[in-house]
């Protein structure tokens, strides 16, 4: 008889907490569409590169609240100038680093300076467009006290490590602006509330 009085207790009291559990909370997913940008690389000159990018983030926020974005994903593709650059120096993929993009909002500040990155995913070069996937990175904001968020990006930080067609790796850190005249905006706007 114990037995049962036990598994009867551990089921009433399964389902009273589960019946007090808090909602769960909906997320909404950010995007831009193409953002140019200008890098200027080891020897000195600028190349460009477009930045395509997402994150999941709550679909309202409270007033003063601080809350982060998630999964800050994308890719850049760089232009085939730097693409070249990056070829005739022996390089043929990439083996990894990180991605920083620095995402901005007049009504929801950054709560950190230095974000937590992204992680760039390993890929072989064809004769096309050098394109750097990421995926994993966070920005954490502070929501101001009415209206709306609009994110926009920032700076952008590639730190890539590269595989050469001798085998050695070779690594190149690049701090890309956005170019003027560019749409820098995530969709939809997050509403405080």
């Amino acid at each position: 008889m114990p037995i049962f009085r036990s598994l009867s207790l551990a089921l009433v009291t399964t389902a009273v907490l589960a019946g007090t559990a808090a909602p769960a909370h909906a997320s909404t997913t950010f995007h831009t569409g193409p953002v140019g940008y200008t890098c200027p690389f080891p020897d000195g000159s600028s190349q460009t590169a477009t930045l395509a990018v997402g994150a999941t983030g709550p679909d309202t926020v409270a007033p003063g609240a601080g809350f982060g974005l998630s999964d800050v994903s994308g890719s850049v593709t760089l232009s085939p100038a730097a693409s070249a650059w990056l070829t005739s120096r022996g390089n043929d993929g990439l083996l990894g680093g990180r991605a920083t993009v620095f995402i901005d909002a007049a009504n929801g500040p950054r709560a950190n300076n230095n974000p937590p990155a992204a992680t760039n995913k390993p890929a072989t070069w064809g004769p096309g467009p050098v394109v750097v996937e990421f995926t994993g990175g966070r920005s954490s904001h502070t929501a101001g006290s009415s209206g709306t968020i609009t994110f926009t990006t920032g700076q952008l930080v590639l730190l890539l490590s590269l595989h050469s067609t001798t085998g050695e790796p070779s690594f190149y850190p690049l701090v890309c602006q956005p170019q003027e005249g560019q749409d820098t905006t995530f969709s939809p706007a997050l509403p405080i509330g």
